[in-house]
């Protein structure tokens, strides 16, 4: 019974200990924007997860092409798994995946840019080396 009583002492407090909290947020263009403005206050890591190669926003940090295989680039990630991280690719598709797995592997912060390379292009901002229409 004494042991019983351990075991679910033990499960009642490890449920009230602070858990991490995996932010997945959907933004827009102009919310990504905001974000690479301030990049360097933030520390924002910035992931493109497009393949082939069709361009990238300007301040990318890493570019892993094997978006359906994120657990095998970790060495590309930032160590710290609260560092918030802006994930996108050509249009959304790729990189909806690679939040997923991002998620997976304990990445606490991630926005999404809705849309992708194609979205912010529309919203007027530039694409570096640029090659989809």
């Amino acid at each position: 019974m004494k042991t019983l009583t351990i075991i679910l002492l033990l499960l009642l407090i490890a449920s009230c200990a602070p858990q991490q909290q995996k932010e997945l947020q959907n933004i827009d263009a102009h919310r990504a924007k905001e974000l690479l403005d301030n990049k360097e206050k933030t520390g924002l890591f910035v992931l493109n997860v497009h393949t082939p190669y069709e361009g990238k926003l300007e301040k990318t940090d890493a570019i892993i092409e094997d978006w359906e295989n994120m657990a095998a680039h970790t060495d590309k990630l930032p160590k710290d798994k609260n560092t918030p991280l802006l994930v996108y690719c050509r249009t959304g598709r790729m990189s909806t995946s690679a939040t997923k797995q991002l998620q997976d592997l304990g990445y606490t912060k991630i926005y999404h840019l809705n849309g992708g390379m194609k979205a912010w292009d529309a919203a007027g901002y530039t694409v570096t080396d640029k090659t989809f229409k």
